[in-house]
């Protein structure tokens, strides 16, 4: 494990992405991934606080975020995807969709290439990454899906009357969009303290340590 070299800022994007790739063949990286993926797991059960139907506040970036500062951005998204199927089979809720998936693999690989070798992971930083998740991931995505399970009844219904599916969409759209919003954005700087302060604390205990034999 090599998260904490010095001179990885200089790193292309590229290389992020091959570095991560190679920590999947390291058998103690694989172990500290399925810890970090075990603790997410846990978590996302334990530790979840539903406002409303579709409004929920989670715990799990802690450990998404540990993970994808150690292992990179190819780590991250793979895991993020696991541990979103895991949860759904372990604890279904609703009918499997696989948009949200998609979320927890591309929140997944925006940490990873953000945190991942860095020599350094400033407030900016993580204030940055984590504006970029809610806005695009949070907002967008999620909300997209959202919208589209509760307003669209049935495939059919697409072709069969596209102009009222595409109204019922948006007007479930915009209906969900600023309650989604509010809370994303109110829980944003308190996540962005608490990510800052737990990433650095990990890198000043130097958890590869753990693992070597």
């Amino acid at each position: 494990m090599s998260f904490m070299k010095k001179g990885t800022e200089k790193e292309k994007g590229p290389n992020r992405f091959v570095a991560s790739a190679r920590e999947l063949h390291n058998l103690r990286s694989l172990t500290m991934i399925g810890m970090l993926l075990a603790l997410r797991i846990a978590l996302g059960f334990v530790a979840t606080i539903r406002i409303t139907e579709h409004i929920k506040i989670g715990f799990s970036i802690f450990p998404t975020s540990i993970l994808c500062m150690m292992f990179g951005p190819v780590a991250g998204g793979i895991a993020g995807g696991v541990a979103d199927l895991v949860g759904f089979f372990l604890k279904p809720s609703g009918a499997f969709f696989p948009g949200y998936t998609l979320d927890c693999v591309v929140a997944g690989m925006i940490y990873g290439y953000s945190f991942y070798k860095r020599e350094k992971i400033t407030p900016l930083r993580v204030v940055l990454t984590l504006l970029c998740v809610t806005v695009f991931v949070n907002l967008c995505m999620t909300t997209t899906w959202l919208s589209f399970q509760i307003s669209v009844k049935s495939i059919g219904a697409i072709f069969a009357d596209p102009a009222g599916t595409a109204h019922a969409f948006a007007a479930k759209f915009l209906a969900l969009l600023p309650a989604r919003a509010l809370k994303n954005f109110i829980m944003l700087p308190i996540n962005s303290v608490l990510v800052y302060l737990v990433l650095n604390l990990v890198r000043k205990l130097k958890p590869e340590r753990l693992l070597r034999g």
